[in-house]
């Protein structure tokens, strides 16, 4: 399939020189990550979000930086390469120049990362996209995933990492929500409040993973752990809109709640991007398990202000810059989902408490 689509590309003139992408020098500015310092630690922080245009300011780091997180994880949208016609030149010149902006940070804690449209190769995109093997591979070598990692031999993103905190487990899934997605309905009132690009698709032939990811998916929320987190692009819990999210596939956002009741998953913390807002979300499911979702976007693309309809959301949207902050504390079993803004003042949190 990786060799089919080059010899496409290559006839649509959408072959990418790797040394585009690659530092020429071999200089690493991502790897290697290691996370042994937090195995004794009683506290971490985890700081995430999306939506970084390469060519915009980088103002939010200061503010992450003064937060002293442990890690931070890039949920999507960590480029703006896509283009119309599928060419991935865009996107190579995107990557060359946040690398540039990367190294100028300076940053002394580890990043992991998922995309989003912007850098998958096209807005909106999913299963249909014919460049996304070539772009999987830029987003792998700008992110300098080692060669032996699983998503270098497997179709899409979707990986688990999981975390000793002072003897405790937390398990971090991240879900492509791109390369497996199939096709959605657009509005037949675009524009009108509800359906401002897309309505919920009545087909349910359409995946949000794909049932290869849906089964590996099953497996690892099988797994005993003591904090949960699902990284998701693209909103789960958030309803009331009409742009990209789970609801536009009603029938997998119903799946993954069946699911999360099936395995009796309680207080599991979906973490999003996407929507150039940040929010909070809550629901209870018919097994009485509840689901957070903490959405943070932009980092710098700020794009649609005022409000939006939210019936699940703990209070208004932030459309400004900003990121999200999880702290987990281990001794008092106790998780502080915080959004954040570019000047350090908290917009919005959530108090999560676990069972001992």
């Amino acid at each position: 399939m990786y060799i089919f689509s080059l010899i496409i590309s290559f006839f649509f003139g959408c072959v990418i020189d790797n040394d585009l992408v690659k530092n020429p020098a071999g200089e690493k500015i991502f790897s290697p990550r290691s996370y042994e310092q937090i195995n004794e630690q009683s506290v971490i922080k985890i700081g995430f979000g999306s939506c970084l245009d390469q060519n915009k300011s980088l103002g939010i780091f200061q503010s992450i930086k003064a937060s002293r997180p442990d890690m931070f994880l890039m949920i999507g949208d960590n480029v703006y390469g896509d283009t119309r016609d599928g060419k991935l030149r865009k996107m190579a010149k995107a990557y060359r120049r946040q690398r540039e902006n990367f190294r100028s940070l300076s940053l002394n804690f580890p990043i992991e990362s998922i995309w989003d449209d912007h850098d998958y190769g096209i807005n909106d995109g999913g299963a249909d996209y014919p460049h996304k093997e070539i772009s999987e591979k830029m987003f792998l070598d700008f992110w300098e995933i080692p060669v032996n990692d699983i998503r270098r031999s497997r179709s899409g993103l979707y990986r688990e990492q999981l975390l000793t905190i002072n003897d405790k487990i937390a398990q971090i899934i991240y879900l492509d929500t791109r390369f497996h997605r199939g096709k959605l309905v657009h509005s037949d009132e675009r524009g009108a409040t509800g359906k401002e690009r897309y309505i919920p698709t009545q087909d349910k032939n359409q995946s949000m993973l794909g049932e290869n990811q849906w089964v590996w998916l099953e497996e690892k929320l099988s797994t005993v752990v003591d904090f949960r987190f699902v990284v998701s692009s693209i909103q789960f819990l958030a309803i009331g809109h009409g742009w990209e999210c789970w609801q536009m596939m009603p029938h997998e956002r119903l799946r993954m709640m069946g699911l999360i009741d099936e395995l009796s998953i309680n207080n599991i913390i979906f973490l999003t991007g996407d929507r150039h807002r940040a929010g909070i979300y809550r629901f209870t499911t018919r097994g009485k398990n509840k689901i957070y979702e903490i959405s943070s976007s932009p980092l710098n693309a700020s794009t649609f202000p005022g409000e939006e309809n939210g019936p699940l959301r703990i209070g208004r949207t932030y459309t400004e810059t900003n990121f999200g902050l999880i702290t987990i504390n281990t001794s008092q079993n106790i998780l502080l989902g915080e959004l954040i803004n570019q000047t350090g003042q908290i917009i919005n949190s959530i108090k999560v408490e676990y069972n001992p």
